[in-house]
């Protein structure tokens, strides 16, 4: 999937305050400005980060807040196989989208470098999950 013109995204990242402050240091890194220019504006810590010790289990959240991102061509697989492996050490999901409503969702278990299309997961192999998902997404199409 190629996502295009502009992209807005959401991640939520879920570990230990120290393995999020050394995320948070790899995303302002420069290593990602292959992709797009990312600011410290994008990352917003929880609330009560701050209070946590380094080993408690604190979250962060990686978004641009619906304020796109010009792009000529986004691919979030390619992205993603950069930053699952840097935030190898935390719970991964979120999603990107661009204008044409394109969506691409994602999951990453702490542990695990790579990811997995949250679409797919959410549809169990179960015939009548798929017979489902087909038919809104008809519905969808005829809506436009």
């Amino acid at each position: 999937m190629t996502l295009s013109e502009e992209l807005y995204f959401e991640i939520n990242a879920e570990g230990t305050k120290a393995a999020l402050k050394r995320f948070a240091a790899f995303l302002t890194s420069g290593d990602l400005d292959d992709f797009f220019d990312i600011s410290e504006d994008y990352i917003s810590y929880g609330d009560d980060f701050d209070e946590k010790s380094d080993e408690e289990t604190a979250d962060l959240v990686f978004s641009n807040d619906d304020l796109g991102i010009e792009i000529d061509s986004f691919d979030p697989e390619d992205f993603l196989d950069v930053f699952c492996r840097a935030g190898v050490n935390l719970d991964l999901q979120g999603h990107f989208y661009d204008l044409d409503d394109e969506e691409y969702r994602f999951i990453s278990p702490a542990g695990d470098a790579g990811f997995s299309d949250a679409s797919r997961v959410d549809r169990f192999n179960d015939e009548l999950d798929n017979e489902a998902y087909e038919e809104e997404k008809r519905e969808e199409e005829s809506d436009l």
